[in-house]
């Protein structure tokens, strides 16, 4: 495969750009929208640990620029953190080729059944069209996607006791034909866009004409309102469940584990809407929107699960949170308790200690090392205290071993990780579907990043799901504990409400309409029809096609509304 990359002649953000695409099927915004600025190298969601930018345009060689593009090989301790600092990159994928998916353990490759697991055609296709990287930019090419926290039970065969309730698929990887990159540093846009695509030369000079045109639109306005929701949890009965979960501890099954409610609410706001006043009003380091058919996933999420760059493996662990205060003093205060507090930063320290053990499983033996600990970051509503852990992959690591050693993160299970899993699943009262799993990319040239989605809304229709929770330990209070949960859905509730209004209902374009339309010229070639038809018959629930295929769905449709979720909370 061959990689066309271009650095256009004029700029604009990426966010304005996303505006015009943010419609199309399986669009997806990969971006930080935390300008903070940096006292040392700058990288970030979007990997900018890179040598310095060279021109690019026309085709790129992989021997032009070899290993231009490799972050050191050595892990260097005391390095500043690479997640509060500026953020380089913003990445736009559009018009996918190929779409994995996989639910209950079945695989898909556009559409039709695949004989392999997901994780496995993925490591294929990967190998398959293998291509260096010569720019400075984070990738060229790639798969982008998620992998959901219930995916990764099939590892350590820990089935859960719940049914599901969310319709989406357990993991979604597709590759683009075309990618959007701002460089934020340079204020510079490139256009990268593969050269097999159907009508490549009339959609790129299409590109490059669309993407010269404004499409701004005002920043949303502020506003103190809660989105209402229910949770199958009621302050009493999570507040017990925390306490069971401290009798494990204090028996010595676990030394710490992640305790998460689902809440459920209604909103009249259109998902990009609700993202757009994320990235406004509450800004955050891994943020990204994808724009399924008939669901949307709307992240801002602090916490880094893994980047990949070479050989140099970066995980960086949250544990501990405190609220943000009224005042500056208070604001201070907090900031202070959190940071000496020994309840929270033991949790960290257990939570190091279990993935410098999972690095170990990649890495090469002496090489993982914790240059940061107990950082204090803060955000729009929330401090955290954070630490990074580092070291140098072994060469003969793929993706299936990767996931393996790796997912789920250990701050949103516990220590020991299995355990901790098992016994989640019985305390908690819904599955997790996508919250805690995991949003970014596999480069083409064998790198990756990918977030933990924390502070992540799923909507299907009117109807959203949003995962909070906290780490667990003996020391945790559970009156306190809870009213964490709701601290951390406080941006989210706040995004969510609909009582000033918004551009428009919920919702978006079919699958059949965004490509039977698609003014890139994607659905007059017979490759975009066979997506388009494959993927109508998914029996997953991922896209809106065939009724037949949907009454056949063994998953079922829809939004379960049990008379089970009995709390609720309004403004």
């Amino acid at each position: 495969m061959t990689t066309y990359v271009e650095k256009l002649d004029f700029y604009r953000p990426a966010s304005e750009i996303f505006e015009r695409y943010h419609q199309e099927p399986f669009a997806i915004f990969l971006d930080s929208s935390t300008p903070v600025a940096s006292c040392c190298d700058s990288s970030q969601f979007a990997d900018s640990s890179q040598t310095p930018s060279m021109p690019v345009a026309g085709r790129c060689s992989s021997s032009q620029y070899a290993g231009s593009s490799q972050a050191p090989s050595t892990p260097v301790a005391g390095r500043c953190s690479s997640s509060r600092q500026y953020e380089r990159y913003s990445i736009i994928a559009l018009e996918p080729y190929l779409i994995l998916t996989e639910t209950e353990g079945r695989c898909t490759e556009n559409g039709a059944a695949c004989p392999e697991s997901l994780e496995q055609r993925l490591s294929r296709r990967l190998e398959k069209h293998r291509e260096e990287n010569p720019t400075h930019l984070p990738l060229i090419a790639g798969a982008f996607g998620y992998f959901s926290y219930d995916f990764c039970r099939k590892f350590e065969n820990i089935h859960s006791r719940h049914p599901r309730t969310v319709q989406v698929p357990d993991a979604f990887f597709a590759f683009y034909d075309v990618l959007i990159i701002e460089d934020r540093e340079e204020r510079a846009l490139y256009l990268a866009m593969r050269e097999e695509a159907a009508d490549f030369g009339a959609r790129l000079t299409k590109y490059r004409s669309e993407l010269r045109k404004p499409c701004f639109v005002p920043a949303p306005t502020a506003h103190k309102g809660l989105a209402p929701f229910s949770s199958a949890f009621t302050k009493a009965s999570y507040q017990k469940a925390i306490r069971r979960l401290i009798e494990y501890i204090r028996a010595g099954d676990i030394y710490i584990a992640n305790m998460t409610q689902q809440l459920r609410l209604s909103s009249s706001r259109d998902p990009y809407e609700v993202y757009r006043y994320l990235r406004t009003h509450h800004p955050a380091p891994f943020g990204g929107f994808l724009q399924g058919v008939d669901f949307q996933v709307v992240c801002a999420s602090p916490e880094r699960f893994v980047r990949i760059r070479g050989n140099r493996v970066e995980t960086r662990p949250i544990k501990g949170t405190r609220k943000r205060g009224s005042t500056k003093q208070e604001d201070s205060m907090l900031r202070e308790e959190l940071r000496h507090s020994a309840k929270d930063r033991s949790e960290l320290l257990m939570i190091v200690d279990l993935e410098r053990n999972d690095l170990n499983h990649i890495c090469e033996a002496g090489s993982v090392q914790v240059p940061e600990h107990f950082v204090i970051e803060d955000y729009s509503t929330v401090f955290h205290l954070v630490s990074t852990v580092i070291g140098r992959r072994r060469q003969d690591i793929e993706i299936p071993e990767l996931l393996h050693s790796l997912f789920p993160g250990g701050s949103i299970t516990g220590a020991p990780k299995i355990r901790a899993m098992e016994i989640i699943d019985e305390l908690e009262l819904e599955r997790r579907n996508l919250y805690t799993g995991t949003l970014g990319y596999f480069s083409l040239d064998g790198n990756c990043d990918f977030n933990i989605m924390i502070r992540t809304g799923i909507c299907h229709g009117n109807q959203w799901h949003l995962g909070v929770g906290g780490g667990i330990t003996c020391e945790s209070d559970p009156e306190a504990e809870y009213e964490e949960t709701l601290q951390k859905a406080k941006a989210m509730r706040e995004a969510l409400w609909s009582g000033d209004g918004a551009r428009g209902q919920a919702g978006t374009r079919r699958l059949s309409d965004g490509l039977g339309n698609d003014a890139r010229g994607q659905a007059d070639s017979d490759d975009a029809r066979e997506l388009s038809d494959g993927l109508g018959d998914d029996a997953h629930g991922q896209v809106e096609g065939l009724d037949s295929a949907r009454k056949h769905a063994d998953t079922g449709g829809g939004v379960d509304t049990d008379d089970d979720f009995v709390q609720e909370e309004t403004v």
